[in-house]
Order: structure tokens, then sequence, then C-alpha cells
């Protein structure tokens, strides 16, 4: 054989192969057979994963608001172009009109002004006190206090001009890596979830005026019930979990409204999520009442208990509201085949 019918044979086999190659891995791919999803030491979904995913909640936070750190109360919108509300404690250097709503500015504004213009103020016979030197507290707090300091630093912009698109569109992806790693360490924690999930959700509003709108809400919205119904069934592995009911409980709420506000709402499986949804409110009070009993309700930390009951009340109301939208959604579109109601 010469050496060029060689060279031909060789490489028909290896154009051949790629073929192959490229055609069978797109059929795997298209069966989520190459999906994989690393979990390194066995920490998702571990006990100390969990304790991992309320940690995690802070840095998210952090680099949000490029380094800020403050509290999420209910009062104005918070610097940076940031939508959400919180409470008066903005982060230092915030820049926006408070209008004065806060509680106390009154008050506290006529205190400091009449310290600003009293004689004594200025009178250098009577020098103002001054505060006495911070004591050292520890290696450790002064570590953290170090930290935290290097951690602002390090997510703080440099450049103070408007956020182009496009490092929008960054701070949106990083946010939302953070969100996804701190979901999946525990799927079944209320505030990982909650907080992933209203991420996908608020991103909904982010893309109006924009080209392919209809097609990048309709992908954002199959995320976002793709996520609920995940940690849905996720929850309900766990039904001797009173927090894993609570989330569920979330879930099959969240799961209710997308597939309800769809252009054409399947009942069907909106009478499913709502079962559940009813399903797991009354496994969550069996298993709370049954904890006081024995006496391990208070093993959780206050502030769990806190959080698990207003998540618990908010839901049931929000249940009412799910069985009113089936019952008028009902009463308008009959099933086939059902004479209408007079």
């Amino acid at each position: 054989m010469k050496k060029s019918q060689a060279i031909t044979i060789q490489l028909v086999l290896l154009v051949a192969g790629t073929v192959g190659w490229v055609w069978q891995g797109t059929v795997l791919k298209g069966d989520g057979m190459l999906d994989h999803e690393p979990n390194i030491l066995h920490l998702k979904r571990s006990p100390f994963g969990r304790t991992l995913a309320l940690a995690m909640r802070g840095p998210v936070d952090v680099y949000w608001h490029r380094g800020e750190v403050h509290d999420h109360l209910e009062g104005e919108a918070c610097a940076h172009g940031c939508e959400h509300a919180h409470g008066p404690e903005c982060a230092s250097g915030c820049d926006h009109d408070h209008g004065g709503e806060h509680e106390g500015d009154l008050t506290d504004q006529f205190l400091a002004f009449q310290e600003e213009i009293s004689p004594e103020a200025h009178d250098p016979e009577h020098p103002s006190e001054e505060e006495p030197p911070q004591e050292f507290k520890g290696l450790r707090l002064f570590l953290l206090d170090r930290i935290d300091v290097m951690r602002t630093d390090y997510y703080s912009r440099t450049n103070h001009r408007v956020d182009t698109r496009f490092h929008k569109a960054y701070i949106m992806g990083e946010a939302q890596k953070r969100l996804a790693v701190s979901y999946k360490m525990d799927p079944s924690n209320l505030s990982g979830y909650g907080a992933y999930f209203l991420f996908l959700s608020e991103a909904l509003a982010r893309v109006e005026e924009q080209e392919g709108e209809d097609h990048v809400i309709t992908i954002r919205r199959r995320a976002a019930h793709t996520l609920a119904h995940t940690t849905l069934e996720y929850c309900l592995s766990l039904r001797d979990e009173a927090p894993a009911m609570i989330t569920a409980a979330t879930a099959a709420h969240d799961c209710i409204q997308i597939v309800l506000e769809a252009p054409e709402p399947d009942r069907t499986l909106a009478s499913e999520y709502l079962r559940l949804l009813d399903g797991t409110l009354h496994q969550y009070q069996v298993l709370k009442t049954e904890m006081i009993e024995e006496g391990t309700w208070v093993r959780f930390p206050e502030s769990r208990r806190t959080e698990m009951e207003k998540a618990h009340s908010l839901v049931r109301m929000l249940r009412k509201v799910d069985h009113e939208m089936m019952g008028r959604l009902t009463e308008r579109t009959p099933e086939p085949g059902s004479p209408p109601k007079s």
C-alpha cells in the first residue's frame, strides 16, 4: 500500500471518528447524561454544609453591595441602585435621601442642633469630653474586624461612575454563583432557598424593554420553577424535620404562583402543588407540637424559631390566596365537557 493511500485512510477514519464522537456527545448531552456537579468532600447537604450555607449569607450580601454591610429592614431603598427596602441603618457613605422618615430623626436633630448652638459647645473653659480609647477585646475579635475591613476593601469599587450594562450583568452573575453554592449546601434552608429564588424571580423585572424580552422571561421563569420544584422534592424527603416542611410549603406556593401566572395555566399541576402545600403545613404543625411536648423545640436557636414561625404565618395567609385563585380559575374556565355554572 502506498504511503498516500495510508494517509488518506487514516484521515477518513479520523474524520469519521470525530463526527461520530460529536454526534454521540450531542445525544448524551441532550439526555443530561453528561451533567456532573462535583460534591467535593461531600459537603453539599451534609451537616457541615448546612452550617456553611448559613455562614455564606453574609459574604453574598457584602458582594452584592460592593463591600458595604447594612441591615435589610423596612424603610428606604439603599445605594447603588438597589431596589429592595431596608431600614435607616444604611452603610457608611450612603448618599441617598431618606426623606426624614427615620424614627427619632426630629428629636435627634433638635438635640444635635441645641448642642451645636450651645455656648458651652465652643467654650474653651468647658472642654468636650473625649471618648475613652477602645479596649483590646481579644485576638479573635480583632482578626474578625480586620477580615471585615479587608473584605470591604476588596469588594468596594474604585470607579464611582455609573455601572455599565455589562458590569451589572457581571455583578448579577457572580452573585448568582454565590447564592447557588449556598443553596446547594442545604436546599432545605429557608433563607438560602428564598434568597436564590427571589434573585431568579426578581430578574424577570430587569429585562423590560429589552430585545427578546419574552424569550428571556420564559427562560428565567422556567429556571425559577425548576428551582422551586427541586427544593420541594428534596424537602419532602425530610418529613421528620420541621424547617424542611416550612421550606417545602414555601416552594409549593412559589410553584403555584408560577404555574398560575403562565399564559395557559395547568390547573392539574397547580392542584397537585396546592395539595402538597396543605400537607407540608399540616406536617410542620404536627412536628412542632411533638417537639414542644418532648421539650426539643427549644433546641432550635430563638432566631431560628422566630424565622420559622414568621414563615409559617406568612405561608398560611398565602395558602388562602392560592385557594381563592384556584377557585376563581376553576369557575372561569370549567373542565371540558362540563356545563358552565349559571
